[in-house]
């Protein structure tokens, strides 16, 4: 049966856990610390050191082109660290099969993760992987491998490159079709197939778990998540031009208070005076307000497609909270059923070892009732010999009784001797004792012979002729 590739992305990472860092993993129990020497580092790069090396040169180009001192980047890493629409490093752990059918003693397997990761920048050129780590001293789990990375991204706006996830996907060729098919779905799909066509170099029998419109109906809450996190940034995204316009156009006053001008009554005349700075920078403003009232309209029109749709995003938020909180409904009947399928599978399992064993037991009764079948058979064979034997020597003793009949009721008188009453008496007495033992053993038709028949049988008759001297047989000598 072909082992399941698992491929599990998210936002959680720990450098101090993947290197085995004793003040990280001292109290970790899942890890035992004689099997780490098992442990392969295949990349370690600490984090602000691998931002420096990305982001150091876009940073200094970035800042030298602002002239507002608060607007300039004093560490890149610490301002995405505080962005709370980014991260500043994602974990993918990858694993070959399971406990069950690959374990931590898997060379092969460990070899494919290798190689899967070594790989990675050639597949990935825009997640720079900062950290790839194999794992294999957790006794109740399998041979895995953490990859760390760092989304890497051209940008029109702001620094050259940035770290962004959405961009960094699409510049690899991913893009998001709906909420089931997003860009990073695509891109994980992707990776358990160079997975897959490795494991097939290893001549390891392979296949990836299918993804959502291949077979599973519904998101993980981290694949939903990160899907309306990918919507909304892409709103947003959409909305930041004009939110950058609404903020220039904020700094020109049109208000009322901005035309008030320092008015001054002439005496008995009907006319204000006004002072010659005044009237100019009332005709200032007034110019400024012609030549820019199209484009307040246009602002303001903007403004409320703005509010509009920031409204439609906050009803598409409302949408997607109601939709994930039904999905972690039934992520939650799904990790229920999970375990009910889990203690079945268990409880089959040990069924299965029952089963074996019992097989194993079956087997073993087989052969022994095979060997007392052939013991039964051979006992049988020396039955039947001895049966037959004991009959012999029942019509032995019948031939005996009625040939010692003979001496007692020859009618032709060749065999009647003139027995003493003593004599008579022995030759019933042992007569009626072979009888009664005839009828004992179950030899009845026996019995009857010896107590209603005499004669001399053809065996003592051979024997009686070996022992008659030759002259009376009338042989000469």
């Amino acid at each position: 049966m072909p082992k399941t590739i698992s491929f599990h992305n998210g936002t959680s990472w720990s450098r101090g856990h993947n290197i085995r860092d004793e003040r990280y993993t001292s109290n970790q129990e899942h890890i035992d610390k004689s099997l780490s020497k098992q442990n392969v580092i295949i990349r370690d790069v600490p984090v602000r050191q691998a931002y420096e090396e990305i982001f150091g040169q876009a940073v200094q180009e970035y800042n030298s082109r602002q002239k507002r001192k608060d607007r300039k980047i004093d560490c890149y890493y610490d301002k995405i660290k505080q962005d709370k629409r980014k991260h500043p490093v994602y974990e993918c752990i990858v694993q070959i099969g399971d406990k069950n059918d690959t374990g931590n003693s898997a060379e092969l397997e460990k070899q494919a993760l290798i190689r899967f990761a070594e790989e990675w920048e050639e597949r990935n050129p825009n997640l720079y992987l900062i950290g790839a780590y194999i794992h294999a001293d957790e006794p109740n789990g399998t041979v895995h491998l953490h990859c760390d990375y760092i989304p890497v991204a051209e940008c029109s706006r702001g620094m050259k490159i940035q770290n962004s996830y959405d961009k960094a996907l699409q510049q690899q060729g991913f893009k998001s079709e709906n909420i089931h098919q997003t860009a990073q779905i695509a891109w994980q799909e992707s990776e358990r197939e160079a997975l897959t066509a490795i494991c097939r170099d290893f001549f390891i029998d392979a296949q990836h778990s299918q993804g959502i419109g291949k077979g599973r109906k519904y998101l993980t809450p981290q694949e939903y998540r990160r899907a309306k996190d990918e919507q909304q940034a892409k709103i947003e995204e959409e909305l930041q031009p004009l939110k950058d316009e609404l903020s220039e156009y904020k700094q020109l006053d049109v208000s009322e208070k901005a035309f008030v001008l320092d008015e001054k009554k002439v005496l008995f005349q009907k006319r204000i005076s006004v002072p010659i700075d005044e009237l100019e920078k009332l005709k200032e403003q007034a110019k400024a307000y012609r030549v820019n009232q199209t484009e307040i309209k246009l602002l303001r029109k903007r403004k409320q497609e703005l509010e509009q749709k920031a409204e439609s995003l906050k009803h598409t938020e409302q949408e997607l909270q109601k939709k994930q909180a039904l999905l972690e409904s039934r992520q939650q009947a799904i990790e229920t059923n999970h375990q009910t399928v889990k203690r079945m599978y268990d409880r089959q399992r040990n069924l299965n070892k029952l089963l074996e064993s019992a097989e194993e037991q079956i087997s073993a009764l087989i052969t022994e009732n095979s060997t007392l079948s052939q013991n039964i058979d051979d006992q049988n064979i020396t039955i039947q010999m001895l049966r037959e034997r004991f009959r012999g020597a029942y019509e032995t003793l019948t031939d005996v009784i009625k040939a010692i009949g003979m001496l007692e009721y020859d009618n032709n008188g060749e065999y009647k001797a003139d027995l003493t009453p003593t004599q008579t008496r022995l030759i019933e007495a042992v007569t009626n004792y072979s009888i009664n033992l005839a009828k004992a053993s179950s030899q009845l038709d026996l019995a009857e012979k010896m107590e209603n028949k005499i004669g001399i049988s053809q065996g003592i008759q051979n024997i009686i002729d070996d022992l008659t001297p030759r002259q009376s047989r009338g042989i000469a000598r």
